[in-house]
């Protein structure tokens, strides 16, 4: 009796001791083929990441107005087609295949990714006169088809050009700047297109961005051979009905560039005695601190920050580009 009962616990153990290495096997088995197909996802991630790094670059060396959209999964390209029109087209970074185009349109001079979703196109109607149009990537339907209206800028110098569009997300205000030989200008474009001027301290105007709720905006100028970043705030007698959007300017800091504003975080560089970024800070509520001293000195328009806050040196592309 006693032996039937060792025998039968040793039965037990060694198939207690049989489940355990079977849950420890097959535990194991499951790790090895998670990690597995975490291995491969990464490698695909990359594959596809290299090529679109190769599509973009292949763009560039085609095309003018070569951006990518802020999720990295399309790029545009501006074409003048045989009638003399341009066309921007959007790509699939993933395939190299067209997702859609905006047809006939004006000489395209700026090119904005508004979101992921639509893409803003600057367009010269006539020497001196530029509208600001839109058009969504997935038709490229454009906003002067749609809406009947988009922004127009007139009564500007012959070589008037948009350089540069800044919105928030938040309150769809709209900013944008027009330079030309050796002047340049900043309007406010409201939510019924209404244009406004933007009156600005003297100097010339190279670069802007706003704040996601739409408050401020930061501008990098050129003030009696200083270059400095200004931050510009609504004023209390600031209304969408006024000729100009009138706004309260302060020096951020001198010999800066402006590199970029996320979310509400200004981001911009010390510049050296040849205008080169030697180290980039971020400034939020008012208080600055160093993100990164570059060991070698870059141009600011060679520096582009990640919606977390990376640094990013000579990014292969960027969200908006002058044609």
């Amino acid at each position: 009796m006693t032996s039937r009962r060792r025998l039968g616990r040793l039965f037990l153990g060694v198939a207690g001791l049989a489940t355990v290495i079977e849950v420890v096997f097959f535990h194991h088995l499951n790790h090895l083929l998670n990690s597995q197909q975490v291995a491969t996802e990464r490698a695909i991630q990359q594959l596809v990441r290299v090529r679109g790094t190769q599509i973009l670059s292949n763009l560039k060396k085609q095309y003018q107005g070569v951006t990518q959209s802020p999720n990295g999964q399309y790029a545009t390209y501006v074409e003048t087609v045989s009638n003399g029109t341009d066309v921007v087209h959007v790509v699939s970074l993933e395939t190299g295949k067209q997702i859609s185009e905006a047809t006939d349109l004006y000489p395209v001079q700026y090119v904005e990714w508004l979101g992921n979703a639509e893409v803003f196109v600057g367009e010269q109607r006539s020497p001196g006169n530029l509208e600001l149009n839109t058009f969504y990537v997935s038709n490229g339907q454009q906003a002067d088809i749609t809406a009947a209206s988009v922004p127009v800028f007139s009564g500007l110098s012959p070589d008037a050009q948009i350089t540069k569009v800044t919105y928030s997300t938040q309150t769809n205000d709209i900013f944008v700047l027009i330079t030309s030989n050796g002047s340049s200008q900043i309007y406010h474009v409201g939510t019924m297109e209404d244009v406004q001027a933007v009156p600005v301290p003297a100097g010339y105007v190279k670069n802007i961005a706003m704040t996601e709720t739409g408050k401020i905006l930061y501008v990098e100028m050129n003030q009696n051979g200083v270059w400095n970043v200004l931050k510009l705030s609504e004023t209390s007698a600031t209304s969408s009905y006024t000729p100009d959007f009138e706004m309260n300017a302060q020096l951020v800091k001198a010999n800066a560039a402006l590199i970029s504003v996320v979310g509400d975080t200004l981001y911009y560089g010390a510049v050296n005695s040849n205008g080169l970024v030697t180290a980039v800070y971020r400034q939020s509520q008012g208080t600055s601190e160093l993100v990164k001293q570059l060991t070698h000195p870059i141009l600011a328009s060679r520096i582009s920050v990640t919606k977390t806050g990376e640094l990013v040196l000579n990014p292969s592309a960027v969200t908006n580009a002058s044609v």
